[in-house]
Parts: C-alpha cells; structure tokens; sequence
C-alpha cells in the first residue's frame, strides 16, 4: 500500500514538474499567461471543490501579519454608561458675574458618588494607556517636585495653573498660540466641575507650544539636577515633557472643529453611512502639507500619469475653507476610502483622533511624537505602520495587501475605531487628567500657594465674555454637573519585564511588516516571477488534494483564527519536554525526591528522573496563594535599568569582568561554568540554594543565564550609564546594592548556612531565633544597646569600640570583640545567635559593605539600633525607621546610642513595639517560602527581559543536589542535607505585587527621611537639654 502512495505521489510530482516546464513558454506572455490562469483556476475550483471563493477572499484564517493587543488590566473594561442623566446641574449666571465680575461661592466642593445606592458601582478599571502616567512621572519618584523645580519650568511656559481647595488661579505669562491657552483651561475646569473636591491641591507650568524642550539628556548625567516638570500636548522618547489632553477635545474654534464629545457621536454615523468594502480602495489624506518636509513628501505618491501609488492625498487651504463656511472640512464626511493616512506636522498632529475613529485602516507615517492615548496602539492591531524614508512603496504595499487581505484590514480599521470610542469617549478623558494630576500633586514637596499676580478662574469668567465659535463650543463642552461615579481604578504601573515586552512586541510588528514588504515587492517587480507563483500555488493545492496530503487535519492546521494564533508576538514560550518524573496530580501530602549518593557515587551524573512539571493547582486542598511581601515591590525597581532595552547576551558577557561564575539554567537543570573561587564557600551555597528552588518548583524557573559576584561591594556604578550615549549596565547579581550602583540584590548564601562560623540554614535558625526570644521578656533584658563582632574589618566598627562603657563615661552600650579563630577552636559556644537575645537593644553597623547579621539582629525582639548604612540585602529597603529600627547617626555614633537607650527606657511600651514590628517581620515575611518566592520572582522577571535564547557553555558542568551534597564533609554537608528541599512544594509561589508608581515609591522615600528627621530633632534637643542641666 505504502510502495503504492510512493510511485503516485512521484507520478504527480514528475508530471507536476513536467506542467512548470510546459508553461514556461506561456509565462513570458501576459496574453498566453492570463488565458492558462484562467484555465487553470477553474479547472482547479471544479476538481478540488475544496477552494471555493469565500476561500479566496476571505484569509483571515490564514492571516501572516497580525499581533493580538493583550489587555491585562483589565481582561474586560466595564462600560461606561454613555449618557448618566446628571442629578445635579451647576447653572451658569452670566447675570451675575457680569455684575460683580467675581466667580460664585456656592459651587459644590465635595464628591460622593458612592453614597448614591443607584450609582455604577465599582468604577470601570482605566484603560490601558493610563499606565503611562507612571512612566511619564518617574523621572521624579526618587526626589520629588520642589518649587524651585516648578519654577524652573517657567522659561518656556505659558501659563501656571494653580489648584487649591477646589478653586482654580491663573498667572499667565505669554499667549499662546490660537485658543490653545483658553480651551486647555477651560478643560480643567471642566474637571472641577465633574468631580468637584477631588481634585488635589497643585501648580504646575504648561507649555502649550508643540515640540517638547526638557530634553532628557541634560538631566542624565550623575551630577544633574532633576528635570522641571512641565506639561504639554506631546513627547518623545528623548525629553520628559509631561503630557497632557490637547485643547481641542473642548473644540477647536479656529478651524471649526467640534468639541470631542459631540464629534465623536458625527464620525460613529460617518463610520455608517458605507461599509468598508464599498468605500474607494485607496489611502486617503488631506491636511497642510507646508508645515513640515515630511508632509510635502508625502504629496509625492500622489496618483499621476506615470504612477500610482493608491494614495489619494490633498492639500487643506485653511484661510480658502474658511471664507466657504468649512464645506469641505466635515471630519465625519470622510470615512469614505477604506485607508486613511496620518503623518506628523511639524511635531504631533491632533488629527491623530479622527483619522483613528474612523473604521478605515489608518496608515501611520513612522511617529517621533506621542500624545497620551497613542502609546497604546499596538502595530497590524489598531494601524498599519508605513516607513517614513520610503512612503510611496509603503503606502502602495499597505494598500495592495489590505485590498487582498480585506477581513484583516477591516479588522485593523474597526479596532481601532472601537478603541477611540470605547477608551477615548470624554468620560476617560476627563478621568486621565484626573488621576495625572493627582498622581503629580502626590510628589510635591509643598503646600501649593496663589500666586500675587494670579486671578481666580471659573467657567463663567472664561464663557460669559467669550464670543462665536468660541462661545458656542465651550457651551456644547460643558460638564453639567458633578459626575455620577468615581474615577476609574487606575490599572498598576508596567513592571520592567512586562513595558519592556510590549515595546519589543510593537517593534517586531514593525519589523514583520517591513520584511514582509521587502519580500513581497522583491516578487511584485517582475510579473512572470509573479505568475510562475500563482500557477505553482495552484498546481501545488491540486497536487495535494489529489494525493490527500491536504486532509482535514492539515486544513484546521491553517485555518486557524488570527485570534488564536497571532503570528507577530514575543512572548516566550517556556516549553519543557516529555516529563520524566511527573508530580501527582493529586497529592494529598509533599512528595519527596530522596537523594541517591550511591547511585550518584557509581555514575557521578545527576539523575534523570527529577520532575520538570509542577501543577498544584490540580490540588483542591492545596493552599491558597498569598500576595508576596512589600520588599518584593524592588525586584521591579532592580530590573528598571533593562526595561527599555531587555537584556542581550552581549551584556551578560560584559558582566564576567569580575563575577565568580555563570550559571545557566535550561529546561530546569542548572549548568555552572566558573570563573573564579569565591571567598569561603560563599558560591556553594549560593548555588545549593538555587538547585533547592528548582526542586522546589520544579519545570517552574525559566531558562537564564546569569553572572554572579559573591563579593560584599557593588561595582555595577549608576553614573558610568547615565549619559545619554551610554551603553546599557551589564546586569550582574550579588548579595547588596547601594544608590549608586546598578547591582541586582539577591539572598545571601547563609541562608542554607555559613559552615565556616557554624551559623545554621535560615530556617532552622529562625525557628531557634523564635525560642531564644521567649526565654526572657523584654523588660527583664539588659537596658542597654548590645553588639558582637569583627571590629577590625572596618574603620567605623572600630569607631563603635569607643562608646563602650569605661571608668569615665557610660554611653549605655555593651560592644564586644569576636574573635572567630578563637571561637573555631572552642566549639563556637560563646557564638549561639539565638542565646543573644538577652539585651533591650542590638546594634547593627555595616562591615566593609553590608552584613549578613542583619537578619539575626532584627529576629531578636529587642529594638535594634541601625547606624546609618550605606548599603541594602533584597529585604532591608522595606524597614521603616521607627517601625521595626531605631536610626544611629554615622558620625555621632555614641551620643546617638546613649539618647536611643534613654529614649527607649523612658517610653518603654513604644520601644517594645519597635522590637516586636521588626521580629514580627523576620519571622513572618522572610520565612525559608518567602526567600525561594523572592529567588523565584527575581530569576522570572529577569528572564522575561532576555533577548536571547540561553545556552549551556562549552566549559559548564551540569548541577545537581545529589553531585553538591554527596561530595561534600564536614557542617558543608550537615548543612545541605538540613536544607535540602525535600520535594516540590505544595503551593505556588506568592503573587507579586504590582511596581511602586512614583508617588507611591517617592512616599516611602519621603516617609523615612521624615522619621528619620524627627529622631535627629528629638536627639539634638535632648543633648541641647542634656548640656544645659
């Protein structure tokens, strides 16, 4: 039978390749070719009778170009009802403003929706693109906004808006352009009036000229001042401008542009009046084209006599429109060509919005400028992106592949039409400025105040004295009243793994459609190649139907839905292959991988039969999944320097400059090459504890590569990458950072043990830590300030020898030397962390960088006593002072101690508490599950950010848990086997919480500077006290 299918399909496949050379001839004449064609095609429809003519137009399901927009938050917007009878109206009394030429007292000043039982309850989530906000407000979450920062804006601006209590103030420093100044105003105030007493107090400087002026490379460098925040209509990748909703979303007077709201309803029935096949197969635009180089280029790929180009491009005579009445400028009346064109002026175009609003396929000319909703146009999904050096071929390849693949381009069209009337209606419009302003009053560092020449504005100062269009649409922009719902919920920031794979995704789209293009052109030059093409595709599909090679298998295979397989997308595809050692589904208790040193000892190869899957969810009794602890928040913060970038293997090879080994991990095994010892057996159980996460989550971590350098000091420094030519930081790993350096924190290896100085794994220890707390209540300890330690390892550890207690002066602190050769020799019995817990207070200070006995010192209950650090581990930057820590001055470490003790043992209740927040900490937030879910979380996003495919080295050996422990003596091997994970565990890792946004991160910086301020007030009046008694 098998013989028999083989001599057919090389009967069909000889006379197949016999047909090619017989039509030949035919192909090199455009008459000859087209009647064979013809031939051809009917012959195949009739024999086949699989290639019907739906078949032929309709390739959605085959699509080759398309990217899917992923929408995580969230999967569905809620609507918004669109026309919310309003229960409250604030009439205007141009009457009485005319006569006292003063803005009225009794408008509402307060907001509350939620106490209406008939209001839309929860508020809709924001779309998308409000996530923006963040980015555009983080060049100032580390500092803040001052107002000498605000003021700095002032040199380009042309007014100041100051908000307070409500109330909006003016000072105007220049006009601006047209009515730009006046409806951008007006706006605003419209957003008083919609949620009257929610908008917080402020001042802010807006810009109302188009091109952005903070350039970000004037603020790069490691010395800079921060940036002026100042507001405009648009920005680019190279400045920090703040952007804005332009003025003409309340109408545009001047060109007789109807406010958003009312337009947006005209270009819906424009959309109506004729469906997208029945419109003119051409790309359509009209607009001023002197304004800009690229715009006269464009004129060029206008139809001729000698081309076309399938473009139909006109010039707008403004001042000519005008004197006619604006007949020829009814936006709604020109959604009649299925391709319309949007190409920048000379900067950002506001025509962006009604180009994209109708259903039409818009061909967007590569953009410089974005304004605050175009960041979340994805490429092939909302619009068709056309080359700006090479307009003419680009926008004929758009419109000739649109035209060919008609299901695709109507559905680029009426994406993003649904996506401007769904996400830009006038109620997200008003709720962005909403949550931009409030989420920039949160970085102020003052109580915003009037300005002397500033003059208070309210709708009717700007509406009773306006005049014509200008009059006519500030009373068609008009909010009524108060709104009758709250804000939408602002969706988190973009984490740097997930902003990074959303600008690889449009950049690949991008890229596929100029590939695409340059193929497809390649072949379209020449027409007999072009018809070898149709009559080889034809043959081919009757070859393969004849044969029933072309099944029904192989057609679900290619019909498939562009939805379910979008061929433009990056996400990576952690893919495993055929399990070995599956995990129950069901398992009603931990299932455990022993450790086999006798099998290992005869083959020294790390066994085959661990799990590579992990699937607790098929549990039911499983345990529900926490949210991770808050210091997990900086795994995002860490990985911020790749995420406009993501991580190429060129950098991770600038990171073995000083790193102690490479570790790769691929289909979850580990592979190790080294490049240098570490420092005692630092990198063994760094490593030991990474093979324990993989036996933790098995099939779980992704593969990665990465450099790690056990050494205490961070070398990755921030200023050696600040400049605006700088190359991308090499991102190394390591077990402490400090503010100037790029290094990635990661648990330090004592947490699975430090054989050296015979310091337990971390859980064990902890769960001791725990005991030694009991044996004693706090106020029955010492009330003195306890340390231990090595004090000749650092200058300022020798320092705090000199506040112990002598003949002359007690500064209430109890300092002693260890000495670890010492203690090796005796048994470490004077070195038991857990029986150390015996004092009120426990001094922690820094050795050469930071210290592992960090953690140990705040288990204790006792209050401990931080000297100022330089440096952070992966879970110190959540410590709060005054919370779980008490601060010591770095250069006052004695006076400091002794007004620490004294304030603890007079306010005995609030130094407990401080003891207790911090061991409660320890024990709850960095259990032995919570370190692993920190190692997990850290190694995903990181590997989210990779732009490569990982690979084992040439040099690199293979890692197991059985090849670490079976070889290893002594408390080395005590200390594998106590924290050797017994099996995957039960649960999934905790969630991650979503990125700090700005204000929320610089409000914890804030926070702590305060607290730590207040300490430093209290100190300095107690010595002041102290001195004059």
């Amino acid at each position: 039978m098998r013989e028999n299918e083989s001599t057919q399909r090389h009967y069909l496949y000889t006379h197949f390749t016999e047909a090619i050379l017989y039509l030949r001839p035919f192909m090199q004449s455009p008459a000859r070719f087209s009647a064979v064609f013809v031939f051809l095609l009917f012959g195949a429809f009739v024999c086949t009778r699989l290639i019907n003519f739906p078949t032929l137009v309709d390739t959605s399901q085959g699509s080759v170009v398309t990217t899917g927009a992923s929408q995580k938050h969230p999967p569905e917007t809620p609507n918004i009802p669109k026309s919310p009878p309003p229960k409250l109206e604030i009439l205007l009394n141009c009457t009485a403003y005319n006569l006292t030429r003063t803005c009225p007292s009794n408008y509402p000043t307060t907001f509350s929706p939620e106490q209406d039982p008939d209001s839309p309850s929860p508020p809709p989530t924001c779309p998308e693109y409000f996530r923006w906000i963040y980015e555009d407000l983080r060049p100032w979450a580390l500092t803040g906004i001052t107002k000498d920062m605000v003021q700095s804006a002032k040199r380009t601006a042309n007014f100041k808006l100051v908000i307070l209590n409500g109330k909006a103030y003016l000072e105007t420093y220049q006009k601006s352009f047209q009515t730009r100044d006046v409806f951008t105003l007006w706006g605003i105030l419209q957003l008083l009036r919609r949620y009257p007493g929610k908008v917080p107090d402020l001042e802010l400087m807006f810009d109302c000229v188009d091109w952005p002026v903070i350039l970000s490379r004037f603020y790069s460098q490691p010395n800079s001042t921060a940036p002026p925040p100042l507001f405009r209509y648009c920005g680019d990748d190279r400045s920090l401008d703040i952007v804005f909703p332009d003025w003409s979303f309340w109408g545009w007077s001047e060109i007789n542009i109807k406010p958003w709201e009312l337009l947006l309803k005209d270009l819906e029935e424009g959309n109506n009046r004729s469906k997208w096949i029945d419109r003119e197969p051409y790309a359509y635009w009209k607009g001023n084209p002197f304004v800009a180089e690229t715009r006269k280029d464009l004129l060029k790929c206008n139809v001729s006599e000698q081309t076309d180009w399938n473009a139909r491009v006109y010039a707008q005579d403004w001042f000519k429109e005008s004197r006619e009445g604006y007949k020829q400028s009814d936006l709604a009346s020109q959604c009649v060509h299925r391709y319309k064109i949007y190409i920048e002026g000379s900067a950002w175009s506001v025509s962006e919005k009604y180009i994209l609003a109708c259903d039409s396929a818009t061909l967007i000319v590569k953009p410089r400028y974005y304004d605050f909703f175009t960041r979340g146009l994805i490429p092939v999904h909302h619009y068709w992106p056309i080359k700006d050096d090479d307009k003419c071929r680009s926008i004929k390849f758009a419109v000739d592949w649109g035209n060919s693949h008609k299901k695709k381009a109507q559905s680029i069209g009426k994406e993003a039409s649904k996506m401007i009337q769904e996400d830009l209606k006038m109620d997200y419009v008003y709720d962005y400025m909403f949550h931009l302003l409030s989420e920039y009053s949160k970085l102020l560092q003052f109580k915003p105040t009037i300005p002397r020449k500033a003059v208070e504005l309210c709708s009717e100062a700007m509406v009773c004295q306006a005049q014509g269009l200008e009059k006519k649409f500030m009373l068609g922009s008009m909010v009524k009243g108060p709104a009758e719902r709250n804000p939408c919920a602002m969706p988190p920031p973009y984490d740097p793994a997930s902003l990074f794979a959303l600008l690889r995704r449009q950049a690949n789209s991008i890229k596929q459609t100029r590939a695409l293009s340059l193929s497809c052109g390649h072949f379209m030059e020449s027409p007999a190649r072009l018809s070898a093409i149709f009559v080889f595709l034809f043959v081919l599909v009757g070859a393969l139907v004849c044969t029933r090679l072309l099944n029904s298998s192989t057609e679900t295979l290619i019909s498939t839905t562009s939805s379910q397989v979008p061929i433009l997308t990056t996400k990576t595809s952690q893919t495993y292959p055929n399990k070995t050692g599956q995990i129950p589904q069901n398992p009603s208790s931990q299932f455990e991988i022993p450790l086999n040193c006798t099998a290992y000892n005869l083959t020294t190869t790390c066994p085959s039969n661990y799990p590579t899957t992990f699937h607790p969810e098929q549990d039911p009794d499983r345990p529900s999944s926490p949210t991770c602890p808050e210091y997990f928040r900086w795994i995002h913060e860490d990985l911020r320097p790749w995420a406009h970038t993501g991580i190429t293997r060129d950098m991770v090879e600038r990171a073995n400059r000083t790193a102690n080994f490479k570790l790769v991990i691929v289909n979850g095994k580990a592979y190790v090459e080294q490049y240098e010892k570490a420092f005692q057996t630092r990198d063994t159980f760094t490593i030991w504890g990474i093979l324990q996460l993989l036996r933790k989550y098995p099939g779980k971590v992704p593969d990665l590569e990465m450099m790690f350098d056990c050494v205490d000091w961070p070398v990755i420094l921030s200023g050696d990458y600040d400049g605006p030519n700088s190359t991308t930081p090499p991102p190394l790993f390591r077990y402490c950072g400090d503010d100037s350096t790029l290094d990635i924190v990661f648990p330090d290896w004592s947490f699975w043990g430090w054989a050296e100085i015979n310091i337990r794994p971390w859980e064990t220890l902890l769960k001791n830590l725990e005991e030694g707390n009991k044996r004693s209540k706090w106020l029955d300890r010492e009330p003195y300030a306890y340390w231990k330690g090595n004090p000749t390892i650092a200058e300022h550890r020798q320092e705090l020898m000199t506040c112990n207690v002598s003949d002359q002066y007690d500064w209430y602190a109890r300092l002693y030397a260890q000495d670890w050769s010492r203690e090796a020799q005796e048994g470490f019995k004077r070195s038991d962390l857990a029986s150390q817990c015996v004092h009120r207070y426990k001094i922690y200070i820094e050795g050469s960088a930071w210290s592992v006995s960090e953690k140990y010192i705040l288990a204790c209950d006792s209050v401990t006593l931080i000297v100022k650090p330089r440096y952070y581990d992966f879970f110190t930057r959540t410590l709060m002072p005054l919370h779980h820590y008490w601060p010591i001055k770095y250069d006052d470490k004695c006076r400091s101690i002794k007004f620490a003790v004294d304030w603890g043992n007079s306010h005995k209740k609030k130094a407990q508490a401080i003891g207790r927040a911090s061991s409660k900490l320890i024990q709850e937030d960095l259990k032995m599950d919570y370190v692993y879910d920190y190692m997990f979380h850290l190694l995903n996003e990181y590997a989210n950010l990779l732009q490569f495919k990982p690979r084992i080295p040439q040099k690199a050996i293979e890692l197991c848990s059985v090849a670490m422990a079976c070889q290893a003596e002594g408390l080395e091997k005590k200390f594998m086997m106590e924290s050797l994970v017994k099996g995957p565990a039960v649960s999934e890792p905790c969630s991650l919480p979503p990125p700090y946004d700005p204000a929320s991160l610089f409000e914890v910086l804030r926070r702590k500077e305060s607290s730590i301020k207040q300490v430093e007030t209290w100190e300095k009046n107690y010595w002041k006290d102290h001195e004059q008694s």
